[in-house]
């Protein structure tokens, strides 16, 4: 039986991520690791109205019959947490980060004095969502980052906590919001 505070944790941020415009309502995940267990959004989940029946528990050992029901992402949200310390995962289709995704060849290289500070660079990994080859260059891309961007499809943020997965989206999402006004501005200005 899934835990019923982490169930309201993974609702309380679910819908934290619409109400900021991180995302759309059925677009992104959520993950937190509970012993050999992830517990995650499944697919086609409306982020900002999640209830117990939204959420399903998968083994991190490996796909598992319960993967039928969880995120396409389940692949990428396993291998974080094979790979890496994390505890939470937070996905996001956030506008300006996949926005950025599609012009930066590499990496998005935070501006902003927190971000520069606090974020550091966003590794840009190029790989079809919910696949094995996703899941291998996330996992690769969180071993020295907090988060990445798939190009053309969003932001994984981790964590100690979905607290902190939180807010390491958001900052990669603000990051990349004064990143790509300040190169609106710049391309506008010499014309």
């Amino acid at each position: 039986m899934i835990d019923v505070i982490m169930c309201k944790e993974i609702s309380r941020f679910g819908r934290k991520a619409v109400l900021s415009g991180l995302t759309s309502s059925r677009f992104g995940n959520i993950s937190a690791l509970r012993g050999n267990k992830i517990v995650i959004t499944k697919s086609g989940s409306m982020l900002d109205e999640l209830d117990r029946t939204q959420v399903v528990e998968v083994d991190l050992s490996g796909p598992c019959p319960q993967d039928a029901t969880a995120s396409t992402e389940t692949c990428v949200h396993r291998a974080v947490y094979q790979g890496t310390a994390a505890q939470s995962v937070i996905h996001t289709h956030s506008p300006y980060a996949v926005a950025l995704s599609l012009i930066e060849p590499e990496q998005v290289e935070p501006i902003d004095s927190e971000g520069h500070h606090f974020l550091g660079s966003l590794p840009v990994v190029d790989a079809e969502f919910g696949t094995s080859d996703l899941a291998a260059k996330v996992s690769v891309a969180l071993q020295s980052h907090n988060a990445c961007i798939a190009r053309g499809h969003g932001v994984f943020a981790q964590g100690q906590s979905l607290a902190e997965a939180y807010t390491t989206a958001s900052m990669a999402e603000h990051s990349s919001q004064v990143r790509y006004l300040v190169k609106v501005y710049a391309m506008g200005s010499k014309g």
